[in-house]
């Protein structure tokens, strides 16, 4: 690994990320990121975007900028001609699949305005720097450096006798609880016998996290087997993935999928819409299902809780395929400063 002391020294280098709170799976990327690379001795500086003022740091600066400030920076762009700015991207908001396709070409116009004066990227997932490719960005450094778990088991892994379903996820459309959530109502019967807790928030779509949860009230079944937690700090969150039978991932649309990591240090099957994000880190029938639709995600979840010994077969294997070395916080800190060598991104300061 390079002498991270010795990198930090070429230049002051700040990341421009929000205070995250309470804080998403981008946030948690970011503190936890940046407390490795702290530890490793690599010199940080940390602002927010309507913190920064234009000029108040020196020319061979290097900033390294939150994705969700894209909207924002469309409106009023700090960064002088001659700052390095480099994006870091959890998600791309003009792919939201929640949005109408007049707010997503707005929003692909400011991506497209930030990403032309872009001296590079840092993605979190591999199907990110695909897409950075296919716009024309391949002659910048794209560095792809994976997120590690947040909470590891703390004991054995034990399964649950009765079927444990778990979402971890706001209650937002583009994330596909509130459709999941209808199409379990519609297929649910009262002999099903299971568990479905949800951890998310529902300050980003009040509207919508307010009519999912109304409707799953008035649901006669629905009522009584799903459990809307709200958000769960990630220190806690390890304690429902202990108690639980499965992750379920009714998204079509993710960078990466940080529960994805988690529940595979738990061992815990995943069931997930199929998609760029859940296909390369799911072994289909080995570490959990991929369904085509979120209609046959609720179906797939239904099957499961009507056939208990198939998912204790998928639960068996799940475990025993689960990463017996974790990948840490650490090595992506290492990931990030060795990319960052190799494309001599310090070297663009001069």
């Amino acid at each position: 690994m390079p002498d991270a002391s010795a990198a930090a020294a070429r230049g002051a280098v700040v990341f421009v990320v929000p205070p995250g709170r309470p804080p998403s799976g981008g946030d948690l990327y970011n503190r936890f990121l940046l407390r490795a690379l702290g530890a490793e001795g690599f010199g940080v500086e940390t602002t927010a975007l309507h913190q920064l003022v234009t000029g108040g740091y020196p020319p061979r600066t290097e900033f390294w900028v939150d994705s969700l400030y894209i909207p924002a920076l469309a409106e009023a762009d700090p960064f002088r001609p001659d700052d390095r700015v480099f994006v870091i991207i959890h998600s791309l908001p003009s792919m939201d699949p929640g949005i109408s396709p007049d707010a997503a070409e707005k929003l692909r116009r400011a991506e497209d305005r930030l990403f032309a004066r872009a001296s590079g990227f840092l993605v979190t997932g591999p199907g990110t720097a695909d897409v950075l490719r296919e716009r024309g960005l391949a002659d910048r450094p794209i560095l792809f450096v994976a997120p590690a778990p947040c909470v590891l088991p703390k004991g054995p892994i034990a399964t649950p006798d009765v079927f444990m379903g778990l979402i971890v996820s706001s209650l937002i459309r583009g994330k596909g609880v509130p459709d999941f959530l209808d199409a379990l109502g519609r297929e649910v019967r009262a002999s099903d016998v299971f568990a479905l807790r949800i951890a998310g928030r529902t300050d980003i779509e009040p509207e919508t996290a307010a009519e999912c949860l109304e409707a799953v009230d008035a649901h006669p079944l629905l009522r009584e087997k799903v459990r809307h937690l709200g958000f769960v700090p990630y220190e806690e969150l390890g304690g429902e993935y202990a108690r639980s039978s499965v992750l379920i991932s009714p998204s079509s649309s993710e960078t990466f999928g940080m529960a994805f990591h988690e529940a595979r240090a738990f061992g815990l099957p995943i069931l997930a819409v199929r998609a760029p994000y859940s296909e390369p880190f799911l072994e289909n029938g080995l570490t959990g299902l991929l369904f085509g639709s979120v209609a046959e995600l609720a179906e797939g979840v239904l099957d499961l809780v009507r056939q208990p010994g198939r998912l204790r077969r998928l639960a068996a294997t799940a475990v025993e395929s689960r990463p017996s070395i974790a990948y840490t916080w650490a090595d992506a800190a290492s990931s990030f400063l060795s990319q960052r060598e190799g494309y001599a991104i310090f070297r663009l300061a001069s």
